[in-house]
């Protein structure tokens, strides 16, 4: 198949494809309410930094000193902004899904929200022997519940009103009283309805996380292998290949799965235990870095102006982790000329990482820390382990000197066609 005839079936039949499945409306919900809960899951991570010292039980040195005594006098506190931030990530996601789902249905929100947690809230929380509130799914454990209820519950609700289930009030009453009173006849439908499945679940001993987790159960037991991280890291850059961004596309499939292995190495951290799930959306942040390596690779061997100017102006964002100019500068869209080297980078970006937790040689991340912190820092902050950024160094020569002969061989052609353009 020519160059052209490839470029030809992309666009013809591929892209739309790929455009229909990221335009369902579940799927926007989706990134939207997992999106949300970032914010929360990185406030979360700082308070559990500084809650579990990052250093040997037995250490004496200042730092670890100091660190342990502040840990130890203000453990209350620091375990109260660890569990509202990091371990309600399925809470805030219930949320930003409901709020997504009334953008996109143009519905009022704060009926809609207070309607589905009180739906949350019933559908995933058992009464303790105490009398208190078992709320155990708010967390990685109710974010598949978290999506199914924010996306259910406010358009079963939107459908009812929108069918004429409602009171109409006189145009003299003012919005706030009037939407309540509205809504009243299809909030009381819906609550009749979450009781009712409440009940049908109680009667088998389920809660709809239970039920929905146990469903899911091969997904997120095959979503923490080294298959399942090349997979992913070969799936996002032959999307952006093909000039569709890969990050969010492939994560509206994967990141709720990420996001709970992340709370729960978190969680068995902070038990005194070892991080297990090596691939979490913590992880996730291995599978950017080669977007430098290109980049270095690319001025290593630039003659072309083309190539000189692109690596100039890529370089800056390319170390807070911002690959949008590469990739529509150089480009990495539809050349072909680097697609080989290009996958094969970002496939080691998640292979070396897998591996080095794999066979003990740092630590697995389990702190959420924003994409745009400079790679080398952020390796080390994920997982608190100096040794990350020796991997990171290792696998950025290795990236480098895989991008530098088809890099060479590009920059040849580009520099042939502008030296002939100038005669």
């Amino acid at each position: 198949m020519s160059e052209n005839s490839k470029m030809s079936w992309a666009s013809e039949k591929l892209v739309p494809a790929i455009a229909k499945f990221t335009n369902l409306k579940f799927v926007r919900c989706m990134q939207a309410g997992i999106t949300a809960c970032m914010p929360a899951t990185i406030i979360g991570s700082i308070f559990m930094l500084l809650m579990s010292v990052p250093f040997p039980a037995d250490s004496t040195f200042g730092l670890a000193v100091a660190w342990r005594n502040f840990s130890e006098a203000n453990s209350v506190w620091l375990n109260l902004g660890y569990q509202i931030g990091l371990n309600a990530a399925g809470f805030y996601i219930l949320l930003g899904m409901v709020a997504a789902v009334c953008k996109e249905e143009e519905a009022p929100i704060v009926n809609n929200i207070v309607l589905s947690v009180f739906a949350f809230i019933c559908l995933q929380c058992g009464f303790l022997e105490g009398g208190g509130l078992d709320i155990g799914f708010w967390g990685a454990k109710g974010m598949m519940a978290a999506l199914v209820i924010g996306y259910v519950v406010p358009e079963f609700n939107i459908w009812l009103m929108n069918h004429g289930l409602r009171i109409k009030l006189p145009d003299s009453v003012p919005p706030f009283a009037a939407e309540p009173i509205n809504a009243l006849f299809a909030n009381l439908t819906v609550g009749a309805a979450v009781f009712a499945v409440k009940l049908a679940l109680g009667a088998f001993g389920f809660t709809l996380g239970s039920l929905i987790n146990g469903i899911f159960a091969p997904l997120f037991s095959a979503s923490d292998s080294l298959a399942a991280v090349l997979v992913y890291c070969v799936l996002v850059r032959v999307l952006w290949f093909f000039g569709l961004h890969g990050n969010n596309i492939a994560g509206s499939v994967v990141n709720v799965v990420l996001t709970a292995n992340l709370v729960e190495n978190a969680d068995a951290i902070l038990a005194g235990g070892k991080a297990t799930h090596i691939f979490n959306s913590a992880f996730q942040n291995w599978t950017t870095t080669g977007i430098l390596a290109i980049v270095i690779a690319t001025m290593i061997v630039a003659k072309s102006q083309q190539l000189k100017a692109i690596s100039k102006i890529s370089l800056v964002p390319a170390l807070f982790n911002i690959g949008e100019p590469l990739t529509f500068g150089l480009p990495l869209v539809l050349n072909f000329d680097i697609l080989v080297p290009y996958l094969i980078v970002f496939a080691l970006n998640g292979a070396i990482p897998y591996l080095a937790c794999q066979m003990g040689l740092m630590n697995i991340p389990y702190l959420s820390i924003p994409f745009t912190v400079p790679a080398f820092i952020k390796v080390f902050l994920m997982s608190m382990d100096v040794r990350a950024v020796l991997v990171y160094l290792v696998n950025m020569v290795l990236c480098v000197l895989i991008m530098i002969p088809a890099l060479r061989r590009y920059d040849r052609r580009l520099l042939a066609e502008e030296q002939k353009g100038q005669e």
